[in-house]
């Protein structure tokens, strides 16, 4: 807007600048109209700033000039009272609108969100009774396959049981055979042992006797001859 200002002042009054009240534009019509004083805001500043140029003696003309370049933008920039009470009207009616649409969109999403939740649970429900079912079934069938698997340890256990008894019955009986076989032949060779012993007692008594016999006959003949020989000396 600056540049307009200066360009205004150097190039003079436009051709249709009327009389001292100056000339706008009405943005409706594109055209010059004459206008004096209003009793509005924008209006009494360039009425006010027009009396400010002209009293620095800027000719009539170019402060003119300034004003309508003024008044053209101010027409195309700034906004009246209306314009700003329709703006908030609009703003209220688009803010009442989403506020009713919010509405309405959190009641939908709450209702969605409780259908949601409901439907949740209903299917939680279903997969912990399907879960529950099929825990119970699980269970089931491991408790008969480990009874089976115990019945048929047992079964293993008695077997294995039964032949080890076997294995030791017949151990047993095979030990016992060859202690009875040992003590026989234990005994056996104790008693050829002891009637050897025995008959080697016997020699060495029957030759003890004998000398006994042959010593006591030779004790006798001494004894007896000693005595003949006493009697022969009374």
């Amino acid at each position: 807007m600056g540049s307009r200002l200066v360009t205004a002042l150097r190039s003079g009054p436009p051709e249709w600048a009327g009389p001292p009240h100056f000339a706008v534009f009405t943005p409706q019509m594109g055209l010059p109209a004459q206008c004096g004083r209003r009793d509005t805001g924008p209006v009494d500043y360039l009425y006010s700033l027009y009396d400010a140029l002209v009293s620095v003696n800027i000719p009539p003309d170019k402060a003119r000039a300034v004003i309508d370049a003024m008044e053209r933008d101010m027409s195309g920039i700034l906004a009246t009272k209306s314009d700003l009470d329709n703006k908030f009207l609009l703003l209220k009616q688009e803010i009442s609108g989403a506020r009713t649409e919010l509405k309405q969109d959190g009641a939908s999403l709450r209702t969605e969100l409780k259908q949601a939740n409901a439907s949740l649970r209903t299917e939680l429900k279903q997969d912990n009774e399907s879960l529950r079912t099929e825990l119970k079934q699980g269970n089931a069938s491991l408790r008969t396959e480990l009874k089976q698997d115990i019945a048929s340890l047992r079964t293993e256990l008695k077997q294995g049981m039964a032949g080890l008894r076997t294995e030791l019955t017949q151990e047993i009986s095979g030990v016992r055979t060859e202690l009875k076989q040992d003590m026989a032949a234990f005994r056996s060779e104790v008693a050829q042992e002891f009637a050897t012993t025995r008959a080697l007692v016997a020699k060495d008594l029957e030759l003890l006797r004998t000398s006994m016999t042959i010593r006591l006959g030779s004790i006798v003949a001494v004894g007896m001859g000693m005595l003949f020989a006493a009697l022969k000396l009374v």
